[in-house]
């Protein structure tokens, strides 16, 4: 099975097996939190992340450099502390021209620049057997104070359950983006600029940084098997039940639109870009509004388990409609 390994194997074999186990290690590795998290002392906490560096050379190697930084910085932010530092393991193929290394990396350093993240080691080098899209090992570390770090023990009855952008943000923004002359072909012309435009929202680095400042008591991006594998993650991590309004539940029209094209469920779609916030403060969807991100309070938490949406319990994806889109359209394209 291609993706993510599964949560029998991590169970089994992964998470007993994690080499000396550490009393400054407050977060380790778990399902639906997206960071680690070391103890510094003097109430200070390290947040850690590591993912693939995830180029496609087809949005060419700036434009995709900028999502590599954001996919990885939208994760150490779930943790409510922002990303640092960070450290590169680039294994590239060899097909990759010095031109084309000059142009990911400048990109790469141009989007780490404008969040506040700096280099601080790696390697480089070119490998028989590397392909794209993933060239390597990417780490980001944060450092900041424990108390305003998202946790699930944080979390209370009451919270409130606020959604940023809507679902499937990054199907869409890949799909259309990777077979654009499909899509221009069945799409008005504003709805298809909408959806090429929503590349650039496939990052939650900006709501979560707004959301820290307000104060929030647990952060999730909405990845793999979209909003409702990110909702249902939220409630097991927890150990809460998440009672959802359908009609707080909203989608931007190009989404709408796009996924109806390609016959796939945007609520099961991955969408990196799209922030689920735990929090007691109203404030926090009023200050996203504000400044440009649509966010709404779609639920809240209660004693119990389980994502119910208008008393529907909504279970994990078994797959993210997605990957069989992206596939289906290579075939016909």
């Amino acid at each position: 099975m291609l993706g993510k390994i599964g949560r029998k194997t991590f169970d089994e074999v992964i998470f007993p097996n994690l080499g000396e186990r550490l009393p400054e290690v407050v977060v380790p590795p778990s399902h639906g939190v997206d960071t680690g998290a070391i103890d510094l002392g003097g109430g200070k906490v390290m947040v850690v992340k590591t993912d693939p560096v995830f180029i496609v050379p087809q949005f060419g190697f700036r434009k995709a450099a900028w999502f590599a930084v954001h996919i990885l910085a939208s994760d150490v932010m779930t943790s409510g502390i922002p990303p640092r530092y960070a450290l590169l393991d680039l294994n590239l193929p060899p097909d990759m021209s010095d031109e084309q290394f000059k142009e990911m990396w400048i990109g790469l350093h141009e989007a780490m620049k404008e969040i506040g993240v700096m280099v601080v080691g790696g390697h480089t080098g070119r490998y028989d057997g590397v392909n794209y899209p993933m060239v390597g090992g990417f780490t980001m570390l944060g450092i900041g104070e424990m108390e305003k770090m998202g946790h699930p023990r944080k979390v209370r009855n009451g919270d409130l359950v606020i959604v940023t952008k809507g679902p499937a943000v990054e199907a869409t923004g890949l799909l259309v983006n990777l077979y654009p002359s499909f899509f221009k072909e069945r799409l008005p012309p504003h709805l298809f600029k909408e959806a090429m435009d929503m590349y650039w929202k496939m990052s939650c680095w900006k709501d979560g940084l707004i959301a820290s400042k307000v104060g929030v008591h647990m952060m999730h991006d909405a990845t793999e098997g979209g909003l409702w594998n990110a909702l249902v993650e939220l409630s097991e991590v927890t150990g809460k039940r998440l009672t959802i309004k359908g009609d707080r539940l909203f989608i931007n029209q190009a989404v709408r639109e796009v996924t109806n094209l390609v016959g796939i469920d945007p609520f099961s779609s991955i969408s990196e870009g799209t922030m689920v916030i735990l929090t007691d403060k109203v404030q926090v969807r009023d200050e996203l509004v504000s400044q440009g991100i649509e966010a709404e309070i779609v639920g809240k938490v209660e004693e119990g388990d389980g994502v119910y949406v208008d008393g529907k319990r909504i279970e994990r994806p078994q797959e993210d409609p997605f990957w069989r889109a992206f596939f289906d359209l290579a075939k016909r394209i």
